[in-house]
C-alpha cells in the first residue's frame, strides 16, 4: 500500500472525515488513483515516519499551479481523502520517491485502549487547553479545538489522585504537542513532548534572566503558555513601560528599563533565589506551574485512558 507522509499530524478522521492536501510536488511522480487506498503517517523531523495512522481512499486527485518559497511557479498534485480506519506498518519500501509498505495492518484503536491507550487527533486540530485544580482529587485537564468543518470540540479528565497540578498541567501540553505532531497521543508519544515542552519552557527563563527579557518567558516552538509568571512577567513589563514613556524616556531606553524592572519585580515576587540553575527549575516550578519529573510508561498510560479516544 502507498504510504503518504504529513508533516502537521493532519490525519481525517477514520470514520469517513475528509481532507483536501498536496500529495506530490513539482518533479516528483505519484502513481495514485481515484478510488486507491493509501495509508496517512505523521513525519516527525526526528524520528521519520510514525508507524500508525489513518488508511483512506482517494476520492478525487488533480494537477494544478502553485507558487514555491522563492516566487516559482511549481505544479502540484492534490488529493481529496476518505479517512476508513486506523492501521500502522510493519515494514517500509520505496520505489523512487514513493514509499510502500507490503504489510499494513489494520487496527481497531478504539477496542485496544486497554492494552495500547491512545486519544485520537484525526479529524481535529488542538488549539490549546486549561488545568483547573479545585484539590488533590480534582484536577480537571481540558483540550479544545475545532474538527475540520470548524466545529468546535473538546476532550476532558479528572487527573486528580494520578498526578499533581503541575505535572496535569504538562501533561496538557504534551498531548496538545503529540496530537499536532503525531495526528496521535500514546504512552511513549505523550513522554517524549512532555519532555520537549517543560526543555523548552525552562529554556525560555534562562533566556528571560540571562538577557532580562521578560516577554520570552513561557514561549516555546508550539506557541505561549499562560501561567502565572509569564502574566506577572508581561503586567510589569507594561506598566513600567507606560511610565518610562509618560516620563518622557526615549522608546530604547523606556523599553530596557522596563525589562530589568520587570524580571527584577518578577524574582523578588515569586521568590526566585540568584542561583542560576536552581532559578530556573524555580521558575519552572514556582512561577510558570509546571514539572520536568518523567513520568512511568504506566502511569502515562493510566492518563490517557482517562480522557475520551476523541472529541
Amino acid at each position: 500500500m502507498l504510504v503518504l507522509p504529513v508533516a502537521n499530524g493532519i490525519l481525517p478522521h477514520a470514520d469517513g472525515g475528509q481532507v483536501t492536501g498536496v500529495i506530490s510536488v513539482g518533479e516528483e511522480k505519484i502513481s495514485a488513483k481515484p478510488g486507491q487506498d493509501v495509508l496517512i503517517c505523521a513525519w516527525e523531523e526526528t524520528t521519520g515516519l510514525y508507524p500508525v495512522g489513518v488508511f483512506a481512499r482517494m476520492l478525487h486527485i488533480w494537477s494544478q499551479p502553485a507558487c514555491g518559497p522563492n516566487g516559482e511557479e511549481l505544479s502540484v498534485v492534490m488529493a481529496v481523502l476518505e479517512g476508513r480506519g486506523y492501521a500502522r506498518w510493519n515494514s517500509l519500501s520505496t520505489y523512487g520517491m514513493q514509499i510502500y509498505s507490503p504489510d499494513m495492518e489494520a487496527m481497531n484503536l478504539k477496542a485496544l485502549r486497554k492494552e495500547y491507550p491512545t486519544v485520537s487527533g484525526a479529524g481535529w486540530i488542538p488549539n490549546g487547553g486549561f488545568t483547573e485544580f479545585r484539590d488533590t482529587t480534582d484536577i480537571s485537564v481540558t483540550i479544545y479545538g475545532n474538527t475540520f468543518e470548524g466545529k468546535k470540540v473538546s476532550i476532558q479528565a479528572n487527573l486528580g489522585g494520578l498526578v499533581s497540578e503541575e505535572l496535569a498541567h504538562t501533561v496538557e501540553h504534551g498531548m496538545i504537542r503529540a496530537l499536532r505532531t503525531y495526528g496521535l497521543c500514546t504512552p511513549r508519544t505523550l513522554q517524549t513532548e512532555m519532555a520537549k515542552e517543560t526543555a523548552e519552557l525552562k529554556q525560555s527563563v534562562e533566556w528571560s534572566m540571562r538577557f532580562a527579557m521578560p516577554e520570552m518567558i513561557g514561549r516555546t516552538s508550539t506557541g505561549a503558555c499562560g501561567n502565572p509568571m509569564s502574566h506577572l512577567a508581561q503586567f510589569y513589563l507594561n506598566r513600567k513601560l507606560i511610565e518610562n514613556l509618560t516620563a518622557g524616556k526615549s522608546v530604547s531606553q523606556s523599553l530596557t528599563d522596563a525589562r530589568r524592572s520587570a524580571m527584577s519585580r518578577l524574582t523578588d515576587e515569586l521568590g526566585l533565589t540568584t542561583n542560576n540553575g536552581i532559578r530556573v527549575l524555580e521558575g519552572l516550578k514556582k512561577g510558570m506551574r509546571h514539572d520536568d519529573t518523567q513520568l512511568k510508561l504506566d502511569i502515562l498510560k493510566r492518563i490517557i485512558i482517562k480522557f475520551p479516544f476523541q472529541p
